[in-house]
Parts: C-alpha cells; structure tokens; sequence
C-alpha cells in the first residue's frame, strides 16, 4: 500500500467531560477547542466546538470518534471525522490509528471529497497531534 503526506493535525481540548460506565464502556468526550494542520495542499485552524467521544473499553482500549471543522488559510470551510482506537497497552508501544474522511463545498479542495486516508497519532506536551495520510 502507498501513500503520501496529507497533513499534521494538532488539536486543542477543553477538559474531558466523563459521563461514566455505560453497557459498552466508560464514556469520556474530549472538546475541541482548537487547533492548527499543516500539509503540501492545504493549511489552517481547526475551529472550535468539535468533540472526540470516546469510549474506553473493558480491555482499556479507547475507540475514538471525532467531529471538527477545518478551516484553511484561504477561508473554506472542511467537516472531518475519524473513527480509531487508542491503545496504550499495546505489546509494542502504545497504538494510536484513525480513519479519516473529509467533505467540502469548496471546489479548490473537491479532492479531499474522494480520497481516502489513515492517521497515527500520539500526545504531545498535552495535545493530541495526528499525522495524516493519503491512500494512493
């Protein structure tokens, strides 16, 4: 499989809101507060008022889901959402994998429409950083 560089994201958040154990796991929602992301074809801010729910699993897996607006440096507007599992438990470091998708109006960045891509990510000084990556 190939792929090439879309972008770094660094994400913001609020607090965690912990609404406790449910039937599928203990649920935590981390508000987005901001942020920036930075690649070859495009670049800006993340706009405040995203979430990343999770749900921290039996096996103290978390599976991730968020939801956040990219807004470029030319002003258009991008809905990302991902869809992961973090593992700090993994048997060869902690795991952090997400499947990104993106929809826009703006023809300009029409092609974030059809591609498909995968992150990893890790915490950094606090922030969760993903760098993010084109299938081919």
């Amino acid at each position: 499989m190939q792929t090439r560089p879309l972008m770094t994201l660094q994400l913001r958040t609020a607090p965690t809101q912990e609404t406790g154990e449910g039937p599928h796991g203990k649920q935590v929602t981390f508000p987005i507060t901001g942020g920036t992301f930075e690649g070859q074809r495009l670049r800006g801010e993340v706009l405040p008022g995203g979430n990343d729910w999770t749900v921290k699993r039996a096996d103290g897996v978390l599976e991730l889901d968020l939801r956040i607006t990219l807004k470029t440096d030319d002003g258009a507007l991008i809905h990302m959402t991902f869809e992961g599992i973090r593992d700090d438990d993994a048997e060869n470091g902690p795991y952090f994998r997400t499947l990104p998708r993106f929809e826009t109006a703006d023809p300009k960045y029409a092609f974030l429409n059809r591609l498909l891509a995968v992150g990893s990510g890790e915490i950094r000084a606090g922030s969760p950083v993903h760098e993010i990556e084109e299938l081919l």
